[in-house]
């Protein structure tokens, strides 16, 4: 088998393994082995330049072309995946068949499974064969004649080659057109740009600083007609809402509200409007002239309460707190009431309150006498579900909303030494709950308020009062004048605003 190194062959080595073409290299008669080089697998050209393959994986061996004629053949330029179409045609011979040297025993290859041997070498085992026209030519090649008829043919064949190369000049093979998508780039292409033009960090402030955006706007100004100049120079008119004033109106006045007396304290609301405070002289004055022209201080408490109620309705948390499906956390609040008018706004609010599903608990000093407005509305608050105790004792232990204070009076300040006051003091400082005060007197509370509600005009207070509110009693502007004061509602559309302390 020496003898046929060189020659161009064609190993058939079944479906599993595929058809091999390749020229001999080296054969191995003791391990039984035939080593092939420029290898074609199944008309495509292997990975490796070199493959071993077992003679018991051939079913079929064939020499297409003899060492001469190899050689001839091999030095046509090839593209890599395949023979030209000049070397198929000198390797096939035209119609001619190739010679059939060497045939493996078919019973044999029929009962033996073809399988990779130890001495197999290759990558593309796992592919199955595709089918071609082969097995045709295999058919004629068992049918062919005989070694001595096939050298002929093939002797004539290659004279047949080299007097088509003689008369006529050798074309360059096509190129073969190549596929952009299946072009792979290489790191070179990737990777070649300078890393030091990455390092610098561009400045786009200094870049932006080279743009004059208003010489630049100056300039395609300039460049327009005249008749967009002209409509340019007009302001636009402005926009207003469907609630807003159209008309032009006088210059805004903040300071509305005048009091006959000196005051030292002067507060702002949220729109910026000046309320001066007024003294309790004053006040009281006021009081008098709105009880002569029919606002009496029954009118005057249940504005107070209503006005104080919603206040505590909408610190308690509102609609979000008060609502038939939490029923199962009702607030509670405690008003501690003294034995005077502040007491009785207080003693209203808690009814109000009720109303509402809010838990009330009062406290009111056990007077054998006291006035007949605190009377009437104890009578009033009993009708409610409500709480009235006469001890502290009888007070919640469990923390509590909001505690309201009306136990300070403007003129008697005596209830401050009495020992039920001080406990009062005690409870609630104590107590984590909020407070709030009803009209709390100029010198201060000892119960540390978080909220202070002043009616009509406010006080001049003169202490920790927390946050200041403003409540509306109702009383006219002509009541005001009666007193000296010139009125102006600094309450808007609410009837209980905050008010700021002017600095």
């Amino acid at each position: 088998m020496s003898g046929y190194v060189g020659c161009i062959v064609s190993l058939d080595c079944g479906d599993m393994l595929g058809n091999f073409q390749g020229q001999v290299k080296c054969v191995n008669n003791s391990n039984q082995t035939i080593t092939i080089d420029n290898c074609y697998r199944n008309g495509i050209a292997c990975e490796h330049p070199e493959i071993t393959i077992s003679a018991g994986d051939i079913r079929e061996l064939s020499i297409l072309k003899s060492a001469e004629d190899a050689r001839d053949i091999l030095s046509i330029q090839s593209t890599p995946s395949k023979f030209t179409k000049e070397q198929m045609e000198a390797i096939c011979g035209g119609t001619a068949s190739p010679v059939k040297v060497v045939s493996c025993n078919d019973n044999y290859n029929q009962s033996r499974t073809p399988s990779k041997d130890k001495n197999s070498q290759w990558n593309n085992g796992n592919h199955r064969r595709t089918p071609t026209n082969k097995d045709d030519h295999l058919k004629q090649r068992r049918n062919s004649g005989g070694d001595i008829g096939a050298k002929t043919k093939l002797l004539e064949n290659k004279s047949k080659l080299q007097n088509l190369q003689a008369s006529e000049p050798r074309k360059k093979t096509p190129a073969r057109k190549i596929d952009c998508r299946r072009k792979l780039m290489t790191r070179e292409d990737c990777f070649s740009a300078p890393s030091e033009s990455f390092l610098k960090e561009f400045d786009f402030e200094k870049n932006l600083a080279l743009f004059d955006k208003k010489a630049f706007f100056q300039e395609m100004e300039n460049s327009l007609p005249e008749i967009i100049h002209h409509n340019n120079d007009r302001k636009n008119p402005a926009k207003y809402r469907h609630d807003e004033n159209i008309l032009e109106s006088g210059p805004v006045v903040l300071c509305k509200i005048k009091v006959p007396c000196y005051s030292d304290q002067e507060y702002v609301t949220d729109s910026g409007l000046t309320v001066p405070s007024i003294s309790y002289e004053l006040r009281s004055r006021l009081f008098s002239a709105g009880e002569e022209f029919g606002f009496s201080k029954s009118r005057q408490l249940e504005t107070v309460g209503r006005s104080t109620t919603e206040m505590i309705l909408q610190l308690l948390g509102g609609s979000h707190r008060l609502n038939p499906k939490n029923d199962h956390q009702l607030p509670t609040v405690v008003v501690l009431c003294g034995p005077h008018i502040q007491g009785a706004q207080g003693i209203t609010c808690a009814r109000l309150l009720a109303n509402h599903n809010v838990k009330t608990y009062i406290y009111v000093p056990n007077y054998m006498k006291m006035d007949h407005f605190i009377e009437n509305e104890l009578a009033l608050y009993d009708l409610t579900d409500g709480v009235k105790t006469f001890s502290i004792k009888d007070l919640p232990k469990f923390p509590v909303d909001i505690i309201v204070n009306s136990l300070d009076n403007h003129e008697n300040m005596v209830l401050r030494d009495q020992p039920w006051y001080q406990a009062l003091v005690v409870w609630a400082n104590n107590s984590k709950a909020p407070v709030l005060a009803i009209d709390p007197p100029q010198q201060g509370t000892l119960i540390h308020a978080k909220w202070s509600l002043s009616l009509c005009l406010p006080l001049n207070l003169k202490g920790q009062f927390g946050q200041v509110y403003l409540c509306d009693i109702g009383l006219p502007r002509k009541v005001m004048a009666q007193v000296g004061i010139t009125y102006s509602s600094p309450f808007g559309h609410k009837f209980l605003i905050p008010l700021h302390a002017k600095t």
